[in-house]
């Protein structure tokens, strides 16, 4: 079956507009979830800050007076680069991320149809292994994540990993590493996993290629190892820094965000097939299903008798779903308590990425197999398209919620451009009058709305709260109270923002009541945000 990779692009566009819809036809609206308002930041932060002040990239203007912020999570440098120039022009920062993340699953399809057929030669099976990359249930319960969606340069780099096996030439093993490069300035997570498993899954490779070929693609890859080991070395240094004021993940937060086997049978709830079958067995974060075709796939891939490349993708398959297991697998557990990498990371399942690309790899030579198996042409059509109907049918999904996003500035916001430049509080903050230290989500908005402005603000959202933050929230428990717009004033806050919409009419009339009180503020407003009031305090 003749499939072009300009065919491949089509189908996957295709399959990405109908598959997240009705996204393509809202590209001002997101996911009901705060990532995806804290991921908007990112991108308008870098995109500022690349202009403004490139030298203090890192240092974002949440958390304030914390520096690197930035570091708290991961950038998506690799994204912000590339947005920026769009949001200079004057694109909204939605439409800009929107076009990101739709983006990831054309180009998770295309990179593992390239590979898949590549390691095949069999274009239909590659088409089906990309579709399973690109659109399991992986990929729709990290959604709203958009660096862990932007996965598709690990499929890049090993294809072209096996291209400079093939050819040896420099140009192909430095591909390789900057495609590597690529998916650590995308996502940290991903690049520790890509790692770890290239550590096991590279020497099985070059063990099965002939020995002209390694001493051929000796050099470019080096070559290409040491641009990739550069390029992130340089990016992770805010990170080291960062790491000295967060600390490291608590065990009993990495335990409850281990997968299990059970795990890999869990698909959306929204998924139209097997969402009302499987898709309560996992929580958000622990939803790994392949599909049952894929699983089918890979079993055919497996069946005797093996040859060695398949057995090295098998190899790294079951040392990712260890890893998954955090401590409840064995080389997991091993990272999780010697490695300082693994010690930082909140979501061990998160390889689910990597062990879904794995399981793609397997599908391909599995599809390839059977393919070989039938004799007449229009059947092995035949035979082809089914498979590729029935992976797609396994990914269909009922149609998302999704909101619109502000592109302009509240009233509040619009009145804070034309005041003296100064330090944010938002109220409420996390815990502030709840009385215990739940995040607070609405942190996101505030870090969302802070990009109309670019006041430094003290509240944040991100993957660590600095000690600064969590130590004002304590300070701050009984507000309005003097002693808590004491603790601001120490801070160096200048205008603090109070919000019905988050408070609560009743909550909100009783703190307004207790700020007018106050004899060191002046009050400004009310404003309207949609139909709650706002009221903003500048202390004297």
């Amino acid at each position: 079956m003749r499939i072009t990779n300009w065919h491949a692009i089509l189908i996957y566009v295709v399959l990405t507009c109908t598959l997240t819809w009705p996204q393509v036809a809202h590209p001002l609206s997101v996911p009901v979830h705060d990532d995806a308002y804290f991921s908007m930041w990112r991108l308008s932060w870098i995109a500022h800050q690349l202009r403004s002040d490139p030298v203090h990239l890192f240092d974002g203007n949440i958390f304030y007076p914390s520096k690197d912020t930035l570091a708290y999570s991961d950038a998506v440098l690799l994204q912000g680069v590339v947005g920026a120039p769009f949001m200079w022009l004057g694109a909204p920062v939605v439409l800009v991320y929107n076009l990101h993340v739709l983006a990831t699953f054309v180009l998770c399809g295309l990179g593992l149809f390239l590979l898949a057929r590549e390691l095949t030669g069999v274009p239909a099976a590659g088409l089906v292994a990309g579709i399973i990359f690109a659109f399991a249930a992986y990929r729709f319960d990290h959604y709203p994540h958009l660096e862990l969606l932007s996965a598709q340069w690990m499929p890049f780099s090993l294809l072209m990993f096996h291209r400079t096996l093939q050819s040896g030439r420099l140009s192909d093993g430095l591909w390789a590493g900057t495609f590597a490069a690529f998916q650590g300035l995308s996502c940290i997570y991903l690049i520790v996993f890509f790692a770890t498993i290239g550590v096991v899954l590279v020497p099985l490779l070059l063990a099965s290629s002939p020995a002209d070929a390694r001493r051929r693609a000796a050099l470019p890859l080096g070559a290409g190892a040491m641009l990739c080991a550069v390029v992130l070395g340089l990016y992770l240094v805010p990170y080291r820094t960062a790491r000295d004021i967060v600390g490291e993940r608590g065990a009993g937060e990495q335990k409850l965000y281990a997968a299990g086997p059970k795990h890999y049978l869990a698909a959306m709830p929204q998924n139209m097939v097997y969402g009302r079958v499987t898709g309560d067995i996992g929580l958000h974060e622990k939803r790994l299903f392949p599909g049952f075709v894929a699983i089918v796939l890979g079993v055919v891939a497996l069946w005797p008798p093996l040859d060695r490349r398949r057995l090295a993708y098998a190899i790294a398959l079951a040392l990712a779903i260890d890893i998954s297991f955090g401590h409840r697998g064995i080389v997991g557990a091993l990272l999780q308590q010697h490695t300082a990498a693994y010690r930082g990371l909140r979501v061990v399942a998160r390889i689910g990425a990597v062990v879904l690309m794995l399981a793609a790899v397997l599908a391909a030579f599995g599809t390839a197999r059977l393919l070989a198996r039938i004799r007449a042409l229009s059947t092995a059509r035949v035979i082809a398209v089914v498979v590729a109907v029935l992976v797609t049918v396994e990914c269909l999904m009922w149609p998302m919620q999704l909101e619109a996003v502000e592109t302009r500035p509240g009233e509040v916001y619009a009145w804070l451009r034309h005041q003296p430049h100064g330090v944010v509080a938002e109220m409420p903050m996390p815990a502030s009058w709840k009385k215990d230290f739940e995040i607070g989500m609405h942190d996101s908005r505030f870090t969302y709305n802070s990009t109309f402005t670019w006041n430094p603000i003290v509240n944040g959202y991100s993957g660590f709260w600095p000690p600064s933050y969590t130590s004002l929230i304590a300070r701050t428990q009984d507000f309005p109270s003097a002693e808590a717009l004491s603790a601001f004033a120490e801070q160096g806050v200048r205008y603090v923002i109070v919000h019905e919409r988050f408070y609560g009419r009743q909550r909100y009339a009783a703190v307004i009541r207790a700020l007018d009180a106050q004899t060191d503020l002046e009050a400004f407003g009310p404003f309207h945000e949609d139909a709650f009031a706002v009221r903003a305090y500048r202390l004297k």
